[in-house]
Formats: C-alpha cells, sequence, structure tokens
C-alpha cells in the first residue's frame, strides 16, 4: 500500500501544481472580478451536480464490484458497462439543463454574482455543457479503476486538462475573447475522458451496451446508494451554500466568492495529494479485507492510514499557520492582484487549514463504514454535519462579519463541525471493527505531532532571519526546503518507525 500510495502521491503532485499554475494564472490575467468568479463558478457546476450521484455511485461500486468480480469476472465487466451507461443517460439530462438553462444552474452555485458575472458564467456554462459526459466517465472509471488496484490514470487525469486550460488563459488574454477560455476547458474535459477511457480498456474493460435497471447486481447497489446520493448531495449543498454566503458576508459578492474559492483551493491542494491519495489506495484495500473477513489486516491498513495522514498534514497545517501571508503571496500575488487581496485571503486560509486532520479522519471513517456497506451512519453523520456547519456559519459569519472576517466565520463553522462529526462516527466504526489496536501507532502518532510542532519553531526562527537577507519568493522556499528537512531528521533521530519505513520504499523505489 506504502508503494502504491507514493506513486499516486507524486502523479498528484504534478496534477495539483499544474492546477495552481491555472489558478495562479488566472487570477494574475483576469484578476479577483467578475471574470474569474464567472470561470470558477461555471466550471464547478458539472462536477457539483454529477459529484451528487458519481460519489454515490462510486462509493458504493468499489465494494459492490469487488464482492461481483470475486464471484464472476465477465459479471463484474456487464456490471460495470450498466452502471457508465446509466452515469451517461444522466450526465445527458444535466447537459441539457446546462444548455437550456444556464442562468439558474449558475444561480445555484453563487447566486450573490454580479450581473455581468452571471452574464459571463451562463456563456462558460453552455459551454460546458457536454462536459458533463467526461466527469460522468472519470466518476466511473475512477471506481472501475481503483477495483482493478490501477491508480494511477485517475490521478494523471487533472494533468491534460490543466496543461489545456493554462493555455487558454493566456489565449483568452491576448485576445480579449472569454470564449477561447471556455473552449480549451471544454477540449481539456474531452482529453481527460480520453484518458480515462484508455486506462479501462488497458485494465481488461469490456464495454457493453445495456441500461438494465432490473439487473439484481444493480438494484443491490442502487439500495446502498440511496443513503450515499444523500450524503453526497448533502455534502455538495453545504460547499454550494458556504460559497453563496461568501458573497453576502464580503462587501463585494464576486470578490468574496474568489477570495472563499482561492482559500479553499490552497488547502485543497493538500487534500488532493496527500489525503486523496491515501484515501484513494486504502479503500479498496479496507474493503477486500473486510470480503475477505482478515481483521488483522484491516487493522494494519487502517493504522497505516492513519500514520499516513498525520506524517503529511501535520506538518502542512504548521507551515500553514506559520507562513500563511507568505504562502498565499507567493501563490497569488502578481499582476492584477494587489496586498489588499491578499490581506482578505490569508485568515480564511489560516482558518480552512485547520480542518485538514478532522476532515481526514472522518472521510477515512465513512469509507469504513462503506466497506461493511453501513450506509445509514455515514447519513446521519452527514446530517448532523450540515445542521451543524450551517447554524456555525450563520452564527461566526455574523459574529465575525463587523470586523472584517465574514469569510473567516464561514471556513471556522466548516472546522469545528468536521471535528465534532467524528465523535459519533468513531464509535460506529468501533462497532464494526471490533478492537482497533490503536495503541500500537501512539507512539509514531505523537513522534509526528512532537515533530510537526518543532518543525513550526524552526520556522518562526528562520522567518525573520531570512526576510532580512532574501528576497520573499526566495526566502519562502529556503525556509521551506530548511523545514522539511528539519522534520525528516528530527523524525529519524525520534525513531519514528512509519516514517523510516516509508522513508525506505521511496530509497527502494528510486532505485
Amino acid at each position: 500500500m506504502k508503494k502504491s500510495t507514493i506513486i499516486v502521491m507524486f502523479i498528484a503532485v504534478i496534477a495539483k501544481v499544474l492546477g495552481f499554475i491555472r489558478d495562479i494564472t488566472l487570477t494574475s490575467l483576469f484578476g479577483f472580478g467578475a471574470e474569474t468568479a464567472a470561470y470558477q463558478a461555471a466550471v464547478s457546476i458539472p462536477s457539483v451536480i454529477l459529484t451528487v450521484v458519481g460519489a454515490a455511485l462510486i462509493s458504493g461500486i468499489i465494494p459492490m464490484l469487488t464482492r461481483i468480480m470475486h464471484e464472476d469476472k465477465d459479471r463484474g465487466e456487464r456490471f460495470a458497462s450498466n452502471v457508465l451507461n446509466i452515469m451517461m443517460l444522466f450526465a445527458a439530462l444535466v447537459s441539457a439543463f446546462m444548455f437550456i438553462l444556464p442562468e439558474l444552474a449558475v444561480k445555484m452555485v453563487a447566486s450573490g454574482l454580479s450581473d455581468q458575472g452571471v452574464i459571463y458564467a451562463a456563456s462558460f456554462v453552455r459551454t460546458f455543457a457536454l462536459g458533463t459526459f467526461s466527469v460522468a466517465l472519470l466518476q466511473l472509471g475512477t471506481g472501475y479503476l481503483n477495483v482493478k488496484n490501477s491508480f494511477a490514470a485517475p490521478a494523471a487525469a487533472g494533468i491534460p486538462i490543466n496543461i489545456v486550460v493554462i493555455i487558454g488563459i493566456f489565449l483568452s488574454s491576448k485576445s480579449g475573447n472569454l470564449q477561447v477560455l471556455a473552449y480549451a476547458q471544454l477540449f481539456g474535459f474531452i482529453l481527460q475522458a480520453g484518458l480515462i477511457l484508455y486506462a479501462m480498456k488497458k485494465n481488461g474493460f469490456k464495454y457493453t451496451a445495456v441500461i438494465d435497471f432490473k439487473d439484481q447486481d444493480l438494484r443491490i447497489m442502487m439500495a446502498l446508494a440511496l443513503p450515499l446520493f444523500l450524503s453526497s448531495f448533502l455534502g455538495q449543498l453545504n460547499d454550494v451554500i458556504m460559497k453563496n454566503l461568501s458573497t453576502f458576508f464580503y462587501p463585494d459578492g464576486d470578490k468574496g466568492y474568489v477570495y472563499m474559492t482561492s482559500a479553499t483551493k490552497l488547502v485543497g491542494f493538500v487534500q488532493g495529494i496527500f489525503l486523496v491519495s491515501i484515501l484513494q489506495v486504502t479503500f479498496p484495500t479496507i474493503a477486500k479485507n473486510v470480503v475477505d473477513g482478515n481483521n488483522k489486516m484491516l487493522n494494519k491498513s487502517i493504522n497505516e492510514a492513519i500514520l499516513m495522514i498525520s506524517l503529511f498534514v501535520f506538518p502542512a497545517v504548521v507551515g500553514f499557520i506559520t507562513l500563511a501571508n507568505e504562502i498565499v503571496s507567493f501563490v497569488y500575488l502578481r499582476n492584477a492582484t494587489t496586498p489588499a487581496d491578499i490581506k482578505a485571503i490569508v485568515p480564511v486560509f489560516v482558518c480552512y487549514s485547520l480542518v485538514l486532520f478532522s476532515q481526514a479522519m472522518r472521510d477515512l471513517m465513512i469509507r469504513i463504514h462503506f466497506a461493511y456497506q453501513d450506509m445509514k451512519n455515514p447519513v446521519k453523520s452527514h446530517i448532523l454535519f450540515s445542521i451543524v456547519f450551517i447554524g456555525l456559519m450563520f452564527l461566526f459569519g455574523n459574529l465575525l462579519m463587523p470586523f472584517g472576517h465574514g469569510l473567516s466565520g464561514l471556513s471556522l463553522a466548516y472546522v469545528v463541525a468536521a471535528t465534532v462529526t467524528c465523535i459519533p462516527l468513531y464509535k460506529t466504526m468501533k462497532k464494526h471493527v471490533g478492537k482497533l489496536y490503536l495503541k500500537y501507532i501512539r507512539s509514531d502518532f505523537l513522534k509526528i505531532l512532537l515533530s510537526s510542532i518543532l518543525m513550526g519553531v524552526v520556522i518562526l526562527l528562520l522567518r525573520p532571519l531570512m526576510g532580512a537577507f532574501l528576497p520573499a519568493k526566495i526566502s519562502l522556499i529556503v525556509i521551506i526546503v530548511i523545514a522539511l528537512i528539519f522534520y525528516i531528521v528530527i523524525l529519524v533521530v525520534f525513531k519514528t518507525r512509519f516514517a523510516m519505513s516509508l522513508l525506505a520504499t521511496i530509497l527502494r523505489l528510486e532505485q
């Protein structure tokens, strides 16, 4: 599992760096105004709508397809084709909705955009309508490939689309025509679909032209997926509400939306590289161990996932907090972006970064429930999360808005809600797994936490020293490199077994 996770992380780093370059290029050339807000709102629509259905089906299909493939491979391939065709049918309906009612689609995800922002976004949405088929294929393909223990292609899917969009942003800026960017995004969607389809074929996918709603396996999965559908819906609804409220809790609605999106994308960089990669590799392994009834290996997988998450998340959070202003400035401060924009993003970024560990634990525990085909308790958790999150957003947003930190209030609400809902999830997870052997990772866990804190102290000592002699951007890079080296050395000095084992795995990969 360690080797697969490292490979996926490496590919994810490339994809996420390109995604960052895309976002930086966009805000650099178009600023934080209506054009940027319109693009970000429009490009999120296919994912928001399809993820509600797609995430439910994929979370249900991994344990389901694992079991079916174990019993009959041909039946498994037919089942995958059936689900894919149904997803494509749904994508066609979404595509028609986006093309016919683009303004309504925009209002669903960003109701506080300016009139000009809505006009720009509606034009984008019509062009992106055909991209829904790519998003649907990516959703199903990711689940199928994960069952086949193929993780590289889904992780790499973001690479071609980001390259094409970056080129599109430059051409759009030079020509003054936003539709150039829209068509670049659509072409990127097509490339993404081609990559996933090729990977599926290479891993033995046998397509069957079938749509069978009466299929017994499909009915079982749909019964499992209904609660997942509700969970996915609530998850997307929470995000939509937060982004919508960001247009009201900031004086300039367009800027509020882009500030919130920019801050969450910075944190999402770590989530996409480390957390998603770890969970993507861990979930099929956990599902297989549950199907095999191998409790010893199940506990081993859970413990490794917790330590892997801690190893990367703790130093990331410490780094985000201690270097927040420098990181946000490094990423966004150029051309059309002003110091005032940076000042607005930094506190939102700091508050939102605090959610990383609790969100990772929450996602891990939810997937463990899915492996046991328990969909009810995750739904209860999502409902509780939504109630706490939405209530706290209004509370914290209104409390902090007079001080100019309404957006930070929204981020803080997310942190508290994610942390609170971990408690009932842990209790129900323990009922499924039985005895959890967490005592075996206690020592490594504490060593990782202490190493991260000491790394933070080193960063605070280095900041004024490096800032006095080096330009801001070079200073940040030097501080990060020194801090990472110090972190690794301290882990070795503390004899952190998991970290040393992971380091040995990396060294073997290089040979």
